[in-house]
């Protein structure tokens, strides 16, 4: 089994975009399967939501292993010497 108490260092955000990605697609996934709501212009806001939580979600960057998370930490020393 993997270690995941390198999770508790992984960010609200990228928590917060993990969930909204969740939810679009339980959304998404309601409408496939005639769940959804009735009118075309919810099933677009539908797949509108899911597609963007999905490519903001891909634009962020989520750092979950140890390494990506200490290139951040150095990242953010390095920006934080230049001010």
């Amino acid at each position: 089994m993997k270690n995941t108490k390198n999770l508790k260092n992984v960010s609200a955000g990228a928590w917060l975009r993990l969930a909204a990605l969740l939810i679009a697609l339980i959304n998404t996934s309601f409408e496939v399967f005639g769940a959804g709501p009735e009118n075309t212009a919810g099933k677009i806001l539908t797949v509108c939501a899911a597609v963007i939580a999905a490519l903001y979600g891909y634009w962020k960057n989520n750092s979950f292993t140890p390494e990506a998370i200490e290139a951040d930490e150095y990242l953010d020393t390095l920006r934080n010497k230049g001010s």
